[in-house]
């Protein structure tokens, strides 16, 4: 009981700091609205998950007869592996903007030394 608790708390704040971090960037202009509104929704659900977590325990266990400790661990490495791709595709599309910079400004200099013989 007192673990639930204590990780109800610790969910609870993390959920919080992340809606502000989340405010911040939409202010930031980083999030377009569609994102924001949905990392605003998951952050309320996990909010309102940790306040009340026998509801959501009896809800799985009645209705599904699974562990809502196993349907978390699932959910935990599927959103890893999304956030994952995510990340690899922004990476991929900075890594050719940075290869374009790279070349646009070889050929700019490389023409540079051509006028100036």
């Amino acid at each position: 009981m007192i673990i639930k608790l204590i990780l109800s708390s610790v969910s609870i704040i993390f959920s919080l700091i992340m809606l502000y971090i989340t405010q911040i960037n939409y202010k930031k202009k980083l999030l377009n609205k569609i994102s924001y509104l949905f990392w605003i929704c998951i952050w309320t659900l996990i909010i309102l998950a940790s306040l009340r977590p026998e509801f959501v325990d009896s809800y799985f266990t009645e209705n599904y007869q699974i562990d809502v400790f196993y349907i978390l661990s699932v959910l935990s490495i599927i959103s890893l592996v999304i956030l994952y791709f995510l990340s690899l595709i922004k990476i991929n599309i900075l890594e050719k903007k940075i290869n374009a910079l790279i070349r646009a400004e070889s050929l700019k200099e490389i023409l540079d030394k051509i006028k100036d013989k």
